[in-house]
């Protein structure tokens, strides 16, 4: 199974990422029966949008039934809005998860060690799984450790991979 992409027309079986314009505007989404969705807030969103915008797209899309993960949804040091917006969305994400219980899709880039910490503190019963792994062993075993499964794309380190259990790992397109 494809585990993450951004592409609608995908081959199944996929879990396709539910793009911004289906978050904006729920009524233009065209859904495709035989397909499984995840539904988010992306990091890198909310630098043009306030996320807060996009919360009533979220919370419609969540409790759909072809929709099986929230996310793609997180962290990022480099792009998107400040640090504190989108720790303030990735709980909001967090509490959907548990609620709705259904699995976490997450993205993060040079914020392990927030995300990390907050796993610990949350302690969230719904699994946590990072999309596009591209991390060193060290990185990929911390999070192992820690309860986080690992996804990994195109490009990927080799021996991160190879370190995975087959159990806790997964394949994408994104």
């Amino acid at each position: 199974m494809n585990f993450h992409t951004h592409d609608l027309h995908a081959p199944m079986p996929a879990i396709i990422n539910m793009p911004l314009e289906w978050l904006r505007n729920p009524a233009e989404a065209s859904l495709r029966a035989e397909a499984t969705y995840s539904v988010g807030i992306h990091p890198w969103w909310m630098a043009e949008t306030a996320w807060e915008d996009l919360k009533e797209g979220l919370y419609f899309w969540a409790t759909h039934p072809q929709v099986v993960r929230i996310g793609e949804c997180g962290l990022d040091r480099l792009k998107g809005a400040s640090l504190v917006v989108q720790e303030e969305a990735f709980l909001a994400h967090v509490s959907l998860s548990e609620q709705l219980q259904k699995p976490l899709t997450i993205h993060c880039v040079k914020a392990y060690d927030r995300l990390l910490a907050l796993r610990k503190q949350l302690r969230p019963t719904q699994l946590w799984a990072i999309h596009g792994f591209r991390g060193k062993p060290e990185l990929a075993q911390q999070l192992l450790a820690a309860g986080f499964d690992l996804s990994f794309g195109a490009s990927y380190n080799e021996d991160a991979f190879h370190l995975c259990p087959p159990t806790r790992r997964y394949r994408e397109t994104d």
